[in-house]
């Protein structure tokens, strides 16, 4: 048999009262019949006025501890958006789901270097001509000096869209000239052309002018890296050749491809070619190595004050148990 509760006893009591009371009124009820039923009517009463105020002050405690409950989901709630990672996620797995989270940002990255890239495939960059040489007409002036060094196959024209300088400040007398950039109608002049300024020396006013590909600022970056190495290599006689981000180093015993600085660099040390190098920094691994200092975060616990526990021992007070 189940446990009588706090609630059951209380019924008990009453009920003993009223059986005793009702035993007293039938051994009276010759004696005065009237008297048996007020006793019994206000037996009921006080009764069921007692069982009103238990279901009132229930009530009032389940509302209560209700109330406490759903302050309680709210704080873990903006606990877990706080951390980022969700309740009850570990460190590791936090870790996980942010490199997760990365990929595809890493991805879109490249993707958009990828498409920069594609729209700058038409083009490519002069740079060493004094500013203020073009004269009046920008487009002119590299026309002029295309058709004046290189000499074209028999009819292919040039058809040059544009041309402009590199969209910054004007430097001063003293600093590097800015690029100008110029713009192809079709790939394949563009190629032709940039194949044959590469195979001469071209020089205006005694200065040298140097070609090359309209490549996007991060392609940029990582071809400036690799100044050191080809000063190395040009100082000791050593072919090698830069595609986009690569290189490719033509050794006495067979070619090597390198697929960074860094990695290319490192081999000119061991070949004693190079004494030092600085690591370039990569903002996105530094962001990943500073937040990985951070780990593990700690799991986020659930707190509880009883208040669940309350409402559901209230609640029992009132089950119906099998008889």
């Amino acid at each position: 048999m189940p446990k009588p509760n706090k609630t059951d006893k209380k019924l008990q009591k009453h009920t003993g009262i009223a059986e005793q009371t009702g035993a007293a009124s039938d051994g009276e009820a010759n004696q005065d019949g009237e008297a048996n039923t007020a006793t019994q009517h206000d037996t009921l009463s006080q009764s069921i006025a007692f069982f009103a105020g238990e279901l009132q002050e229930l009530k009032k405690d389940i509302k209560r501890d209700i109330g406490e409950l759903r302050h309680e989901g709210r704080n873990d709630e903006s606990s877990n958006r706080h951390c980022g990672f969700g309740n009850g996620v570990s460190g590791n797995e936090g870790y996980s789901h942010y490199c997760n989270e990365t990929k595809p940002t890493n991805a879109r990255c490249n993707k958009i270097v990828d498409l920069e890239s594609r729209g700058r495939r038409n083009n490519l960059r002069i740079y060493g001509v004094p500013e203020e040489k073009e004269g009046k007409s920008m487009l002119d002036f590299v026309s002029d000096l295309f058709k004046t060094h290189i000499k074209l196959p028999e009819g292919v024209q040039l058809q040059i869209q544009w041309a402009h300088r590199a969209l910054i400040p004007q430097p001063a007398l003293t600093a590097a000239p800015r690029s100008i950039i110029v713009a192809f109608l079709q790939f394949q002049v563009k190629e032709l052309v940039l194949r044959k300024v590469w195979q001469q020396k071209i020089e205006l006013d005694g200065k040298r002018l140097y070609f090359d590909n309209d490549f996007a600022s991060d392609v940029v970056e990582k071809r400036k890296a690799y100044g050191p190495i080809k000063a190395a290599l040009k100082s000791k006689g050593i072919r090698f050749n830069t595609p986009y981000t690569k290189m490719r180093v033509f050794w006495e015993n067979g070619t090597r491809g390198y697929e960074s600085a860094d990695e290319a660099a490192q081999d000119l040390i061991r070949r004693g070619l190079l004494s030092t190098w600085t690591v370039r920094v990569d903002r996105r691994a530094e962001a990943e190595d500073r937040l990985n200092e951070l780990m593990p975060w700690k799991r986020i616990q659930i707190r509880d004050t009883g208040a669940g526990q309350r409402a559901r021992e209230r609640l029992t007070e009132f089950h119906r148990s099998d008889q």
